[in-house]
């Protein structure tokens, strides 16, 4: 007595291009050009970070007022700026 032998599986000609194909077709895929556009806000929040921020010479008066006693900071004020700040960052204020 012989052994069974596996059944075999036959593909069509057609069957064996479009794997072929789908093999191929993964190789060659191209990647697409992405772009990234950015609003005004992001654009200025980038140059914020790259300036550096500091006006030395206003902190030093800044200091010598606070240390002579001199420097009177106006609440109302500070608090509007806040409140416009905050407007802008689209806060319900």
């Amino acid at each position: 007595m012989q052994p069974q032998q596996p059944p075999v599986q036959l593909r069509t000609q057609s069957q064996a291009a479009g794997a072929s194909a789908k093999a191929d077709g993964a190789a060659s895929v191209r990647p697409t050009d992405d772009s990234v556009k950015l609003t005004d806000s992001a654009k200025a929040l980038d140059a914020a970070s790259r300036a550096d921020g500091i006006d030395s010479k206003r902190v030093e008066e800044l200091r010598a007022k606070i240390a002579d006693g001199s420097y009177k900071p106006d609440a109302q004020a500070i608090a509007s700026k806040f409140l416009a700040m905050e407007a802008q960052m689209g806060g319900n204020a």
